[in-house]
């Protein structure tokens, strides 16, 4: 790249972004990059809500309302302000310049669109059960898959920097040839060369996701 690219990190929804973020910054601090997190708005939540059938239960309330469009919105407005305040807090426990970009589509695809601008994408979606910051994710490891290309040896550098950073231990799985993902249950946090986004597996992870490299 004739410049360094951003470190970017994208999510499409703030109950991920505690993970999302403390990996995402410990990472832009190591290659002293700009961190720019991507708040994708879900496209098939706002289609849901356009169906007449759709309802919500209304929080502390015991009937079902009328699921609308301009809720859905509304909920959006506030998830973008929740990842603000949620980034101004990491940025301040790990300083890095930051900024934030709202999309709409889904996440997969704009993943699949963000990955010509950067070589370090970090990508979380709910639901999940994880978070770094939690005391007890302390024996948690940090994943590193190498499939022997350039990018699965950066790959594997830049994912022990990382556990060095996260105090977390670091485990390396060997996937040459293989298509799909090793066992990775408990893992805090998933590095991998880029081309492993195409593999069915990563949509089931339950950690976030950091593609290293660029497609070929």
């Amino acid at each position: 790249m004739s410049s360094p690219a951003r470190v970017l990190a994208v999510l499409d929804d703030a109950s991920v972004a505690g993970a999302l973020l403390e990996a995402s910054c410990a990472l832009a601090q190591l290659v002293q990059r700009e961190l720019q997190l991507v708040y994708v708005e879900s496209a098939a939540a706002l289609a849901a809500a356009e169906l007449p059938a759709s309802r919500v239960l209304a929080h502390a309330a015991h009937d079902w309302a009328p699921l609308a469009p301009a809720d859905v919105e509304r909920g959006w407005r506030a998830q973008a302000a929740r990842l603000r305040t949620q980034a101004e807090q990491a940025t301040t426990r790990r300083p890095v310049s930051w900024s934030m970009r709202i999309t709409r589509g889904a996440l997969r695809q704009t993943v699949l669109a963000l990955r010509d601008e950067t070589d370090l994408l970090l990508v979380a979606q709910a639901p999940t059960h994880y978070a770094l910051a939690d005391s007890r994710s302390a024996r948690r490891f940090i994943a590193a898959l190498d499939d022997g290309s350039a990018a699965g040896h950066e790959a594997v550098a830049l994912a022990g920097r990382l556990a060095q950073a996260l105090g977390a231990p670091l485990r390396v799985f060997r996937i040459d040839g293989q298509p799909g993902l090793p066992p990775l249950g408990s893992a805090r946090l998933v590095v991998a060369p880029a081309s492993r986004l195409a593999a069915p597996a990563v949509a089931e992870l339950r950690a976030p996701l950091l593609l290293v490299g660029t497609p070929a």
